[in-house]
């Protein structure tokens, strides 16, 4: 850090010339926790050494969000996280957390600049965000402190092991997922990671200029949270086309699902490692059971870190097994964590992914997409006569959230069955899903349609009707969301063709309210095959 020394030569100064010490500001963006943050550790390390003043902003951009397509679900969550946060800070490291809106990247510049210029602060500190206009903000505002003489210190603390560390003996960024795996485990297992914990900031007695468009108190903090929130929503609604989202009961959901903050988090994933793991390798897949981590929520903003995921769960592994690194459950859940720096690590080699492109480009460029909307609108809708299908795009269109599995099949039922253009999808997904990350979402969705790292041939199609056999055995979670199917036996919704026959016009079930499967999956499979053979 260059101006440490600077720092220390002031600090030294004030002992006989009585100049104010200096004031250092953690700026928070995806990292909305104190424990294990690796920028507020480093900044309140650096402060108590220099005997500087601490404060803490986070920015508010809901034109921004809106822009890239997050979901009110999301944003409801960052506005339920704050003031917990606030609280935190105040009460565990003596820091006053200051939030402001500033509907734009754009300016959050001049606001954090205003803010760093009206209080005498000389070092900003934050974590590195790797999205393109974030990366665009970021250089900004590098250039613009500079020019006040303030520095701007960044940190890597989205993944286990940052960008750039797994590679292969070439340097250069693995192309798929497996080799990546194996170097990061191996790296993992040789070293010593450990979370951080920032010390409390000894002095920190100080009052702060701040906009009229900002909340310091707990109370202001919770009020600008949800009237920033009521009209996000109400922005939402007056441009939605697609009105089958019920927003009232996503938001309803999220927040009886994932109640606010760090510590919340951490009692999830507490009780994960406790007793859901042991069985995570196959109960992961049954979208009717609560198997998985649901800790997505809580990543994706960072009220949890994914390093203290993975030493809570290669503790559990340890005292399971010693050395012995055997236990599938605990493998495959820590493996999740690898996919989610997989991704990131992809964005950063391929920054261009930013901007709509496919990883395999030429493949990408070379499908006739279809851009059929009342295809689409079907699939968003949940109105395929696709039971798995049509019962988790009307799950996540009432929550805010889809089980994992149930996203890979959506996914190629849209691009394979439908042959329509993924960036559709990725797009609807970041709309509704609470736990929508740009890295994970366009990985998961390219992954789906043969575009990205896969390693598998184009022909892995998922077939949604043998899918729904293996992992809703007993149809609970189709009939949970297509309720107007709960008399239909199994055997048939698990059998496109008997389905096929039961909805048809003298079948069994015609007069439900429930269309018959819009395509042929064997005859769709066909066809996407070709698309993809032509090149």
């Amino acid at each position: 850090m260059s101006k440490t020394a600077t720092a220390d030569q002031t600090n030294n100064n004030n002992k006989h010339t009585h100049v104010s010490p200096p004031h250092y500001l953690m700026w928070f963006r995806r990292d909305l926790r104190v424990h294990d943050n690796t920028a507020l550790t480093a900044l309140c390390e650096r402060a108590n050494e220099d005997n500087a003043h601490v404060s803490a902003l986070f920015f508010l951009t809901p034109e921004q969000w809106q822009a890239h397509d997050m979901s009110l679900a999301q944003m409801d969550h960052i506005a339920r996280t704050l003031p917990v946060l606030a609280q935190t800070l105040q009460t565990q490291l003596n820091i006053q957390l200051t939030v402001q809106v500033a509907p734009t990247f754009s300016d959050c510049i001049d606001a954090l600049s205003e803010f760093c210029t009206a209080n005498g602060i000389s070092c900003v500190m934050a974590n590195h965000e790797y999205e393109g206009n974030e990366i665009g903000r970021d250089e900004q505002l590098t250039k613009q402190l500079a020019d006040n003489d303030i520095e701007f210190v960044r940190w890597h603390d989205q993944c286990v092991l940052p960008p750039n560390s797994i590679t292969t003996n070439d340097d250069t960024m693995y192309q798929v997922f497996t080799p990546f795996y194996k170097k990061w485990r191996h790296t993992l297992d040789v070293s010593t990671i450990q979370a951080h914990e920032a010390p409390t900031v000894e002095n920190n007695n100080l009052e702060l200029k701040a906009s009229k468009d900002s909340a310091s108190t707990i109370k202001a903090i919770e009020t600008l949270g949800k009237k920033i929130t009521d009209e996000y929503q109400q922005s939402l609604q007056d441009n939605d086309s697609l009105q089958q989202v019920d927003r009232d009961a996503q938001l309803k959901h999220a927040r009886d699902a994932y109640p606010a903050g760090e510590t919340a988090a951490c009692q999830r994933l507490k009780a994960f490692v406790a007793d859901d793991i042991h069985n995570y390798d196959v109960s992961r897949d049954v979208p009717s059971l609560h198997a998985t981590s649901q800790l997505s929520a809580y990543l994706t903003i960072g009220a949890i870190s994914p390093r203290l995921c993975y030493l809570q769960a290669n503790k559990a592994q340890e005292e399971l097994h010693g050395n012995d690194s055997d236990n599938t459950d605990i493998n495959r859940w820590i493996s999740e964590l690898a996919w989610r720096d997989f991704y990131r690590h992809v964005l950063v080699d391929k920054p261009e992914l930013i901007r709509h492109q496919a990883y395999k480009d030429k493949t990408d460029k070379n499908i006739n997409w279809s851009y059929h909307n009342e295809d689409f609108e079907a699939w968003c809708s949940g109105k395929t006569g696709v039971p798995l299908v049509d019962a988790a795009m009307r799950c996540m269109n009432a929550t805010g959230f889809m089980h994992n599995r149930l996203r890979m099949v959506t996914a190629m039922f849209l691009t394979k069955d439908l042959l329509i253009d993924w960036r559709l999808g990725e797009r609807y997904f970041m709309q509704q899903l609470i736990d929508g990350d740009f890295a994970s979402n366009n990985g998961g969705w390219q992954w789906s349609a043969s575009t990205g790292t896969d390693s598998a041939p184009y022909f892995r199609i998922m077939n949604p009707f043998s899918q729904a056999k293996t992992h809703d055995t007993n149809g609970e979670f189709i009939k949970t969301w297509l309720p107007e199917l709960k008399e239909v036996p199994t055997s048939v919704l698990h059998s496109e063709d008997k389905l096929r026959k039961a909805l048809s016009k003298d079948g069994k079930f015609a007069e439900l309210d429930y269309p018959v499967p819009m395509v042929k999956h064997k005859e769709a499979r066909e066809l996407a095959i070709a698309e993809f053979k032509k090149q």
